[in-house]
C-alpha cells in the first residue's frame, strides 16, 4: 500500500492586472494555473511576488514583473551590530513619550516642517539615534 500525502496550498493574494492582456500573465505551479497575478507563498516550496517596474536598475516603468523564489527563512536581525541602534531607538521613543515637554515637541515640529517634510517626532528620533548609536 502506498503512503498518502496531504498537500496544503496557501495563496495569499490573487488578482487580475487591468493593464496587461490576460494571456500574457498566466502563471502556473506545476500543471495548475493559479491566476493572472500571484502574490504569496505555496506551502514551504515557493514564494511569488508581483511588482511594477520603476524605471531603475533595468526595469521598465509600469511593466509588471513576476518573481518566483525558493522558500527561505530569513536570518535573525538580533545581532551585536544592530544592538546599539535598537537600544537608541527604544530610548528615543521613550523620551518622546515621557520625557520631552510639550514646548520641546512643538519646537521639533516647527523645525521639521521647514523643508524636511517630516514630523517633529521623526526628526527627534533621527537626531537622537544618530547621536547615540
Amino acid at each position: 500500500m502506498l503512503p498518502t500525502q496531504n498537500i496544503v496550498i496557501t495563496i495569499a493574494h490573487i488578482m487580475d492586472d487591468p493593464y496587461m492582456p490576460k494571456s500574457l500573465w498566466k502563471r502556473s505551479f506545476g500543471r495548475t494555473v493559479l491566476g493572472n497575478v500571484v502574490r504569496g507563498q505555496i506551502g514551504k516550496n515557493r514564494i511569488f511576488r508581483a511588482r511594477r517596474g520603476n524605471g531603475f536598475y533595468g526595469s521598465k516603468l509600469g511593466v509588471l514583473y513576476h518573481d518566483r523564489m525558493r522558500y527561505f527563512v530569513p536570518s535573525s536581525i538580533n545581532n551585536a551590530q544592530g544592538a546599539a541602534a535598537r537600544s537608541a531607538l527604544a530610548t528615543a521613543v521613550s523620551n518622546w513619550q515621557n520625557v520631552l515637554t510639550e514646548a520641546q515637541k512643538i519646537e521639533y515640529n516647527k523645525r521639521a516642517t521647514k523643508g524636511l517634510r517630516m514630523s517633529g517626532y521623526n526628526l527627534y528620533i533621527r537626531e537622537y539615534v544618530r547621536a547615540n548609536a
